[in-house]
């Protein structure tokens, strides 16, 4: 991510040192990440220790298929097998904690800016930057002076952490509901009130949707943004407003 310098893993955790000595970090609650973080190599571990027993179990039975690879399994050293697999199992569970919390949105507040970590990115957002906070379903959105969506990703973190955080470093949360929601309509192929290249845009993001295909989605809400549509979704369904400039 990248820091945004214009208008255009801690749960309230206050981190020290320097100017950052009041800031609040904001994420996935401090007991499901040490659950996730324990959970996941303790299951995958268990997991490959009963492999071998499962598979010999399994390769007995006539109406199980892969019966080649689960003789191959129940075949080896039992003691081994279980060592080995067990710890095939710890690396793999160790590896998806590591992806699932890296996966997760971690929010930094401070009085200059707001810092937002996801999937090993960094992006800032100065504080002139913010007009509204709010949240949308599980989502966090963060709007720009003229209504533009600066953010709009999950959270897992709860809106209640969310609202104290943000209003203790004082930027304007509006709640738990969009400002401008009832600008919103649903969109239909070549509706009328829009230009023929957002249109285009929004059938290529329709089809989109409809394959799961979330990347190319989200670059194609980025470019509808860049032709003045805001767009969110409802059950793969898109919904469209214009921006609306500041007072």
């Amino acid at each position: 991510m990248r820091r945004t310098g214009d208008p255009g893993h801690g749960d309230g955790a206050t981190a020290g040192g320097g100017k950052d000595a009041d800031a609040t970090v904001l994420g996935l609650p401090a007991r499901e990440r040490w659950l996730l973080v324990a959970g996941a190599p303790a299951l995958g571990a268990l997991v490959g220790a009963a492999a071998p027993f499962a598979a010999a179990w399994a390769a007995d039975r006539p109406w199980t298929p892969f019966g080649g690879p689960l003789e191959l399994i129940a075949s080896f050293d039992r003691s081994w097998a279980v060592v080995v697999l067990g710890a095939v199992g710890l690396l793999l569970g160790a590896a998806f904690a590591v992806f699932a919390l890296a996966s997760c949105l971690r929010v930094t507040l401070a009085g200059d800016e707001v810092r937002l970590d996801k999937d090993g990115r960094t992006r800032y957002l100065e504080r002139p930057c913010v007009a509204a906070v709010f949240t949308d379903a599980r989502q966090l959105v963060i709007l720009a002076p003229d209504s533009r969506e600066l953010l709009r990703e999950e959270y897992e973190g709860g809106a209640a952490r969310l609202a104290r955080g943000f209003r203790a470093h004082g930027y304007p949360w509006a709640g738990e509901s969009d400002p401008h929601a009832e600008l919103y309509r649903r969109w239909v192929p070549d509706t009328p009130d829009l230009p023929p290249g957002v249109n285009a845009v929004l059938a290529a993001r329709d089809k989109a949707l409809r394959k799961k295909q979330d990347r190319d989605a989200a670059d194609l809400r980025a470019e509808a943004q860049k032709l003045g549509i805001v767009v969110r979704d409802r059950e793969r369904r898109q919904y469209w407003r214009p921006l609306v400039p500041a007072p």
